[in-house]
């Protein structure tokens, strides 16, 4: 069942959502996943049983020093040295010497068969081997069975558990070695394999499977480009499980430890890779580091998953809690705010007394449009008091406890040393509303505007007009098909219409007479 989902979702099509694993969470569940499987190999590569697990296997190494068996251990660090030096010869003269290069590129191989030879020459006649060696004992493949009914009934809601993890972790493999080697994988055509590859397993009695990091590992550095390797790889497994069983008897264990250690350790980020997150967003640091500690000390899914996890939440909370620029007339008259520097298409505008502009940097969308409609209003109401006869909730004895209090605007004009604008003075007549970064606005973001409308006019007064610039089609269209009534310059309008300007100037710059006289020629020319 396991394959029968992953061959379901990859026809889908929804190997995207390994978009939601980011590089940072990458290089540290790489790292950890690494470093777990080299700590694994450590036990054979010196002779010692261990426990599973981080802190087990690093336990049992420390603890038990005294019983670690030279033989092995000069084995083990022999296959290390010689693995070493055949790659850094591949490095040094591999461009220069195809010999060289071919050595390097296959000492895994080289490397294997040298120290069979040696344990079968030195174990074949001792009753208590020297090492420890695989003892593969194998007579071939069994013979594929079909799957009883009642059986499939037991696996199907139990598969999906063992799938997830099984896709994020071979999903996670292949994205972490295509940044490595620099190529792309299709997540989808992975998931299709990977369900067509388990679905055949099951009829010969196997394990579900995905791609491993240690097998990975060794093909990459092996620099295998081409998916066709598996036509040897699978022929020369068939081989060995038929012909040469007896070989794979004497292979010393501490060998193979060897081998899989160095194909991991260049997985193992350097420090100055988390220092960098760390310097360009903690939060990815953070993401990294979670993905590396937690990975270490539990297991490779819920490592991943709570890595995951965090940056989904962040970003959730990022959403939620936006950021959005408000300026007045009390912010530019002194100093001329670049547009380009606060992320506006203009530069050096000024905004005047009778204006307020607001700039959204993120999408309306239902997280965060209550906390945007709050946060302008309570902007607004910072910067101006309220219009001439319009009773405040502060000399309102019927105000409610929840309702907004003044006394908190208060404290804030006070920090600020804001002096407000007076309502006979210089009241607010219009706010701008710059929709340049909005892509996307859902029902709740309009509702939410509505809202803010109505809020402000019960504030400044009825007069007070909202001007839209910068729109994108799509956005404009969403409004259209709620009912906002929009006039964009030059057209006819209503009172009840808001302004869609073409330009943020024209927007700030044109004056409410202006915009009173074109309201009154149109009246004239209806009468007419």
């Amino acid at each position: 069942m396991v394959g029968v989902y992953s061959l379901a979702i990859g026809l889908l099509k929804l190997g995207f959502l390994l978009d939601f694993v980011s590089a940072p969470v990458l290089s540290g569940w790489i790292s950890a996943v690494a470093i777990v499987i080299g700590l694994g190999q450590v036990g054979s590569l010196v002779g010692l049983t261990t426990g599973s697990g981080t802190a087990s296997i690093i336990r049992d190494v420390l603890g038990h020093l005294n019983s670690i068996k030279p033989l092995t251990l000069c084995i083990g660090f022999t296959s290390i040295a010689m693995l070493y030096a055949l790659e850094l010869m591949g490095k040094t003269w591999g461009k220069k010497n195809k010999w060289l290069k071919f050595a390097s590129t296959s000492r895994a191989v080289i490397v294997l068969a040298v120290f069979t030879i040696i344990s079968y020459l030195v174990n074949r006649n001792r009753t208590k081997y020297v090492w420890q060696v695989t003892e593969v004992n194998t007579h071939g493949l069994l013979t594929p069975t079909t799957h009883k009914s009642s059986l499939l009934q037991k696996v199907v809601p139990r598969a999906f558990a063992p799938f997830i993890a099984m896709a994020v972790e071979h999903l996670g493999v292949g994205k972490a070695f295509g940044l490595r080697n620099n190529y792309n994988i299709d997540k989808s055509q992975e998931l299709v394999f990977l369900g067509a590859a388990n679905m055949v397993n099951s009829l010969f009695g196997a394990q579900a499977c995905g791609g491993a990091m240690s097998r990975t590992a060794v093909n990459s550095e092996c620099n295998v480009k081409s998916p066709l390797n598996f036509l040897l790889t699978a022929g020369f497994i068939i081989l060995t499980l038929y012909e040469l069983a007896p070989a794979l008897y004497w292979i010393p264990k501490a060998t193979l430890s060897a081998i899989i250690i160095m194909a991991v350790v260049h997985l193992v980020s350097s420090p100055r890779v988390f220092y960098r997150y760390w310097r360009i967003s903690f939060v990815d640091f953070v993401a990294s580091m979670l993905g590396l500690w937690v990975t270490l000390f539990t297991s490779t899914e819920i490592g991943l998953a709570v890595a995951v996890g965090f940056s989904i939440l962040y970003t959730l909370l990022r959403l939620a809690f936006p950021r959005w620029v408000g300026l007045s007339h009390h912010e530019t008259e002194n100093v001329h705010w670049s547009m380009n520097r606060m992320y506006f298409s203009s530069t050096d505008i000024d905004v005047p007394e009778e204006a307020y502009l607001v700039r959204f940097t993120e999408d309306v969308l239902f997280p965060n449009a209550e906390r945007v409609k709050n946060s302008i209003i309570e902007s607004v109401k910072i910067n101006f008091e309220p219009g001439t006869n319009i009773v405040t909730d502060v000399n309102t004895k019927e105000r409610t406890w929840n309702q907004f209090s003044t006394k908190r605007i208060q404290r804030i004009r006070k920090r600020k040393h804001i002096i407000p604008f007076m309502g006979d003075e210089s009241p607010l007549r219009f706010v701008v509303l710059d929709f340049a970064m909005v892509g996307f606005i859902d029902t709740t973001g309009l509702v939410s505007l509505v809202e803010l409308k109505a809020e402000l006019r019960r504030y400044i007064g009825l007069g007070l007009q909202f001007r839209f610039v910068n729109m994108a089609k799509p956005v404009r269209e969403r409004f259209d098909r709620a009912g906002w009534k929009f006039a964009s310059e030059g057209e006819q309008r209503t009172e009840e219409a808001d302004l869609v300007c073409a330009s943020l100037e024209y927007a700030l710059l044109r004056s409410e007479r202006e915009a009173r006289s074109d309201i009154m020629k149109e009246k004239i020319i209806d009468d007419v």
